[in-house]
């Protein structure tokens, strides 16, 4: 059987530093890197989540997987390892994605990015003021709910977990 790649899945909440690490990631492992914020921006516009709908958003969110999927699939089966660049809220979506590598013979590797919800709520602040182009303008209400809905990973989700902690750092 040919080697297959490692799936990075980037878990963390709005503003938690997840496009920068996986950028980073991208060049340490010379990886494929797709982006949930650069498809749903690009295919359906820049546009707020509180007036899309969560609905709306989520059924969005999901669409946009099965095509990024799609291709990190075949990087996957070349050999390549992919990024997805998503927050993988939920651990059932985790899950679906640690299966599919799997069944192609790929490793999985969740990066969770636990950083705290006071800092969360700062950067979004800043951000907020001028979001770079695949970046969406995340409301300190909408943050909240994300809170709330978040299931961080757990050491029984069939892939390793690579926490990175990040920490309040004095202006």
């Amino acid at each position: 059987m040919p080697k297959t790649g490692t799936l990075h899945l980037i878990s963390g909440l709005p503003g938690a530093g997840k496009s920068t690490y996986s950028v980073r990631l991208k060049e340490e492992h010379q990886a494929a890197h797709l982006s949930l914020d650069w498809w749903l921006i690009t295919l359906f516009g820049r546009y707020s989540i509180d007036v899309a709908g969560h609905v709306e958003h989520g059924r969005r969110v999901y669409a946009c997987r099965d095509v990024m999927w799609s291709v990190a699939s075949e990087f996957l089966r070349r050999g390549a390892d992919v990024i997805l660049d998503d927050g993988f809220f939920r651990r059932a979506d985790r899950a679906r994605f640690i299966a599919a590598a799997r069944d192609l013979g790929a490793g999985a590797v969740i990066h969770f990015l636990d950083t705290p919800a006071q800092l969360l709520r700062e950067r979004l602040a800043t951000r907020n003021l001028a979001p770079a182009d695949h970046q969406f303008e995340i409301t300190q209400e909408t943050l909240e709910v994300c809170i709330a809905v978040y299931e961080p990973p757990s050491q029984d989700e069939a892939a390793e977990i690579i926490a990175v902690r990040t920490s309040h750092q004095p202006s």
